[in-house]
């Protein structure tokens, strides 16, 4: 049964040991008792995050399922969600609660189901190919919307809209397909904080598997028109800034080397960065 008192939060978390405590420390931070409901769906975990989870706030509730799959944690997650709206939210972003509070205050607009907010990402530590790439990618136009990734909220409308995610590997560009425009609501207040891999080859991992889930939408979804001309949009507006003109060549090898990994087939299906699953205290 609905709670209009109570906002939800659905975690999928795989072998989150080393992150999960930041994520929901930076999401409860500032949080009243009872103010949200946290569920925490831990799928195919051979480590500790549900016991770090649950001892975490009485306000965080554990699933655990034993198949590693982010779709069907997020599908559990939202079966299980009782609040008046729902984010859903990586288990390694860092979100906090006025932020998370805001993008739920956005879907009392009339006519909006989703809320998302601007990514901030975090580069230190990371190699200067990695670091030369993002400087560029920062730029993609689709950012300057709000990244509908990572930390997306739900009105109930919305979550009528998705109903169940298919096992597909793109997820959030999935959700993003599914909902028209003028549904969505970008919270220029919001930011949350996600952490770049910290090598090449983690990189290279991370958009290959990116570029092969949206290849698998296609038998998903038949909205992709409406995103269409974006690499174009980032093109003209990486011609106003001479200063990133440096960096351009290596954003155009990464994404011609992710693109060509991403036709290889892959038995792993959670293709995450593991450089930045890094100890909570650093």
């Amino acid at each position: 049964m609905m709670n209009r008192d109570l906002i939800s939060v659905v975690i999928p978390a795989h072998d989150e040991e080393a992150v999960i405590q930041r994520t929901l420390g930076a999401l409860l931070r500032s949080a009243d008792p009872g103010e949200f409901e946290v569920i925490v769906v831990c799928n195919g975990c051979s480590d500790a995050t549900a016991e770090i989870a649950a001892r975490e706030s009485g306000d965080v509730v554990v699933i655990e399922l034993d198949q590693a799959s982010k779709t069907a944690a997020v599908n559990a997650g939202l079966q299980a969600a009782r609040g008046r709206a729902v984010i859903l939210l990586d288990a390694d972003v860092e979100l906090e609660t006025p932020s998370a509070r805001a993008m739920v205050d956005a879907l009392s607009c009339p006519g909006v189901e989703v809320a998302i907010g601007h990514m901030d990402v975090d580069t230190r530590g990371a190699d200067p190919i990695v670091r030369a790439f993002y400087r560029v990618w920062m730029h993609h136009p689709y950012l300057r919307r709000g990244k509908f990734a990572a930390a997306i909220a739900l009105s109930r409308d919305g979550m009528e809209r998705i109903g169940s995610i298919p096992p597909v590997t793109a997820d959030d560009t999935y959700l993003r397909r599914l909902f028209p425009r003028d549904r969505v609501a970008t919270v220029g207040s919001v930011r949350y904080k996600v952490r770049a891999p910290r090598t090449v080859r983690s990189l290279l991992r991370v958009r290959s598997r990116s570029y092969r889930g949206t290849r698998e939408l296609s038998g998903y979804t038949d909205s992709a028109g409406q995103y269409r001309g974006e690499a174009g949009g980032l093109l003209r507006r990486l011609l106003t800034k001479p200063a990133l003109w440096l960096y351009v060549p290596v954003y155009v090898a990464v994404v011609l080397a992710a693109r060509g990994l991403s036709y290889r087939n892959s038995g792993a299906r959670w293709e995450r960065d593991l450089t930045t699953r890094s100890a909570v205290t650093e």
